[in-house]
């Protein structure tokens, strides 16, 4: 997927960071850098899921991101004491400006209350963050009224210019879900961390490029459509499957491990042929665009 341009993202919410140990993050991050490098794309850079279950070791995780090569880390909430914590929203604040301002590299804010004991984040409290500390570069949004929330923050940066002056490159406004890659790249946002590429990568930026042409003609824009629509109906399927429905699939395709960590159990397989099923559109899709792009 790097060679098609797409920035890799590691220990994810579908890398499963969370049953992975310290070492075996820092792995991962070392092997994806050796291997776009041997690619030739040394100037590729990753971004590495580096949330913790406390302010101390999340910040300990970036360190040893760093270390290995990641050139920005994202962060999710610690979800275990996600009632304490939604109780008082300056807590949540304090935890992104320490980890921020501590890390040696710029951190993504991860917005999913799916993943963090129901904790969402509101635009009021992400704008405070981003206020607080320059050293939060983006955040990503995967939550109910992700739309909103977006229309919100990129307001904030267009009335705030400190907001980008302060960075080295300009606050990213990232989507959680490619099902709405559409609207969300007209309301001014910068791109989606999605799961769907790692089926359908060419198609992805086969939208990807289309949404971002300059004088996009008729048949431009119905392409976009059409495209966008096969992959929302993939996206739909495969969020609630999570990354049980992810493993079973990327095994069909490409034959990696089906196994997810315990105590995540295999999907039977009558499930997961439901699941292929609901991706077949898309699959299609994909094989037609790829011999479409290698066509001389």
């Amino acid at each position: 997927m790097a060679t098609r341009g797409m920035i890799p993202v590691c220990a994810g919410s579908l890398g499963e960071a969370v049953h992975l140990d310290f070492d075996e993050r820092v792995s991962l991050i070392r092997f994806i850098r050796a291997h776009l490098d041997a690619a030739g794309l040394q100037s590729t850079p990753i971004v590495a899921g580096v949330g913790g279950l406390n302010t101390r070791e999340t910040i300990s995780l970036s360190k040893a991101a760093a270390d290995a090569g990641a050139d920005a880390g994202m962060v999710i909430l610690p979800a275990y004491y996600a009632a304490s914590l939604n109780t008082d929203m300056e807590q949540v604040i304090q935890y992104y400006v320490d980890i921020c301002e501590a890390s040696p590299i710029p951190l993504l804010l991860y917005n999913f209350p799916s993943n963090a004991g129901g904790q969402d984040m509101s635009s009021e409290v992400i704008s405070a963050i981003m206020k607080k500390t320059a050293s939060l570069c983006g955040v990503k949004l995967t939550c109910g009224g992700s739309m909103g929330k977006l229309i919100q923050l990129d307001a904030l940066i267009s009335e705030d210019p400190t907001i980008n002056t302060t960075r080295k490159f300009p606050f990213l406004l990232l989507d959680g879900l490619i099902a709405d890659l559409t609207p969300w790249v007209k309301c001014g946002g910068h791109g989606t961390v999605s799961g769907i590429p790692n089926f359908v990568p060419v198609a992805s930026m086969r939208l990807w490029y289309l949404l971002n042409l300059p004088m996009a003609t008729d048949t431009d824009r119905k392409e976009a459509k059409r495209i966008q629509g096969v992959l929302a109906r993939a996206d739909a399927a495969a969020v609630p499957g999570g990354i049980r429905a992810m493993k079973y699939a990327l095994n069909k395709l490409h034959g990696y491990g089906i196994a997810p960590r315990k105590p995540l159990l295999p999907l039977k397989e009558g499930e997961g042929e439901v699941f292929m099923d609901a991706l077949d559109e898309a699959i299609r899709l994909e094989c037609q665009l790829t011999e479409i792009d290698s066509t001389p």
